[in-house]
């Protein structure tokens, strides 16, 4: 160990300090694709693991805070919760993409269609 902390731990916390680097320069460029929520969110997702790796008593402060006692497990299925929520609501936005294509094919073929009539 480094300092008290563990590999692993130095590990996330250059990993989510490099994360956090990147996207906050990817905001302030105005990259395509970059809205404030997906920066928000990505912000909020790599602040709370440096958080974690860099306090790991507060993953049990939080715990204790949202009333699921001191079993840092109880957290850990609150991430998965919340990991498959996002991951439906990707395959909904997914399906309503796929849904528009088709619309926009079906007139464009239709345009066609009419033209070489």
């Amino acid at each position: 160990m480094i300092a008290g902390i563990s590999i692993m731990r130095w590990v996330l916390i250059i990993f989510s300090s490099l994360m956090l680097i990147e996207r906050i320069n990817r905001f302030l460029k105005k990259q395509t694709g970059q809205s404030i929520l997906k920066f928000l969110a990505t912000f909020v997702i790599w602040g709370i693991i440096l958080i974690i790796s860099i306090f790991p008593d507060f993953a049990y402060f939080i715990s204790g805070k949202l009333g699921m006692g001191e079993n840092l497990n109880t957290l850990i299925f609150l991430g998965f919760v919340v990991t498959f929520m996002l991951i439906f609501k990707i395959l909904s936005i997914i399906e309503n993409i796929e849904q528009r294509i088709t619309e926009i094919v079906r007139e464009i073929s239709l345009k066609e269609a009419a033209k070489k009539k």
